[in-house]
């Protein structure tokens, strides 16, 4: 089977260049991490956003991922996609047994963002 292409988008730090300390930034890169797939990281400069990236996915702010060619830009449906997408046999399962341990998980995710 041939491995998905996959580009992450993610906030760079105060330097420009490095991954910056967004969380949901990092849940993703983690997530991917964790699956044992192949991705290249993309750290974009808020501070001057490039042109490219306002052409690529006009509007939207990091994190975002690009599969196979197909942008996706909503965080949780992302989280969603990957977990359904990078399946087992060939990629570790990740999320709860229990869609109510998931949500209470995002619940508190989200108060602290």
């Amino acid at each position: 089977q041939v491995d998905p292409e996959i580009e992450l988008f993610v906030k760079a730090g105060s330097d420009g260049e490095s991954i910056g300390n967004c969380p949901f930034c990092q849940r993703l890169f983690m997530i991917l991490w964790l699956k044992g797939v192949k991705f290249n990281v993309t750290t974009v400069d808020m501070t001057r956003k490039p042109e490219e990236l306002k052409d690529l996915a006009p509007g939207t702010n990091p994190p975002f991922l690009v599969y196979n060619k197909e942008l996706k830009t909503d965080f949780i449906k992302i989280e969603e996609f990957l977990e359904q997408t990078l399946a087992p046999p060939r990629y570790p399962h990740l999320s709860p047994k229990y869609k109510e341990s998931f949500d209470v998980g995002c619940n508190l995710f989200a108060k602290f963002s």
